[in-house]
């Protein structure tokens, strides 16, 4: 299913065409990119432009685009050595900090929140009227983290609402009004439910829903590969930089590349949509993929204050801003 990387050189004469493409396409240094998730979907968008746009070629690479077998095997399948750089929920970056893994944030993906809570389409939402209602959540570190901020803007205990567990997808469990509230990203939830009903669901998201305004994802490394690599992956991160800043400009026609490489990865139409919402929350003030400290210790703090971690460490233990600096 990877999308071939191809390039094209104006020659004059075929075969020397032909040399000269294989002789660059060995100079291409490999690098191994380790998704966060077992399938693509739009949030693979930046990799999937760098490589049918040639970035990643023009800075001498030959990214490979590797599926973990769940979203909790990505960060040690980096500390393992088994790929070099991949995206992580934050929460998992967290995670391998606390259990010594050597992994590390490099840059952000999204730079805010955009977690929240979502209502059928024309169904009011607020906090004051939680109570009583049945969400469904999903078992996953970032739920956890963040379902304790609503309720305490809410001024809930969490027996005064009905938590639902979504097995899959949320969606069509809201939309068949099996539940009253569905949590979810905004990138993910507003896309099927607009694709499904043509209209827009109701939400509170992010500082809206009472949960702070922290990244959701991140690019990751191995420590060793940074420390053995440097260069390679500084070229990598620039890339794909430049890859995003085209697929931002260009939506639907970075959409249709990841469709033509990744056919399973949804309609058009659902990952144009699901990349217009996600793509402006990538630029932050200082650019793209920087971070600081803010970013990571409100994470720490949520997932040591929910007993999912032993301590909070420096924020230097869990990110880096070297690739891009």
């Amino acid at each position: 299913m990877k999308a071939a990387i191809t390039g094209s050189l104006v020659v004059s004469a075929l075969l020397c065409g032909l040399s000269a493409g294989v002789a660059r396409a060995d100079a291409l240094t490999p690098i191994r990119f380790v998704y966060d998730w077992a399938g693509a979907d739009h949030e693979l968008i930046p990799l999937v432009v760098g490589q049918e746009k040639g970035f990643y070629q023009q800075a001498g690479l030959d990214v490979k685009v590797i599926f973990p077998p769940d979203s909790q095997t990505t960060a040690r399948m980096l500390a393992l050595g088994q790929a070099d750089v991949g995206l992580n929920a934050t929460t998992d970056v967290v995670f391998a900090a606390d259990q010594g893994l050597p992994v590390i944030a490099v840059g952000l993906y999204s730079q805010h929140n955009n977690w929240g809570l979502f209502t059928r389409p024309g169904v009011p939402i607020s906090l004051k009227d939680l109570k009583g209602k049945s969400i469904a959540i999903y078992t996953d570190s970032w739920s956890k983290a963040m379902l304790p901020f609503v309720l305490k803007a809410a001024g809930l205990q969490e027996n005064d609402v009905r938590l639902i567990i979504a097995q899959d997808d949320d969606v069509p469990l809201l939309l068949s009004g099996k539940v009253d509230i569905a949590t979810n990203t905004s990138n993910f939830l507003i896309p099927s439910v607009e694709l499904a009903q043509s209209k827009t669901p109701g939400a509170l998201i992010g500082k809206q829903a009472g949960v702070p305004d922290v990244p959701v994802w991140a690019y990751t490394a191995s420590t060793r590969y940074l420390q053995e690599h440097p260069d390679t992956a500084k070229k990598w991160m620039q890339a794909t930089i430049k890859a995003t800043e085209w697929a931002a400009a260009h939506p639907q026609q970075a959409a249709e590349m990841l469709h033509t490489a990744y056919p399973d990865s949804g309609s058009v139409a659902l990952s144009t949509r699901a990349w217009q919402i996600i793509a402006p929350d990538m630029k932050g003030p200082q650019g793209y993929m920087m971070q600081n400290d803010d970013n990571w210790l409100p994470i720490a703090r949520a997932l040591k204050a929910t007993g999912q971690i032993n301590s909070v460490l420096p924020a230097n233990k869990y990110y880096t801003n070297q690739l891009v600096k």
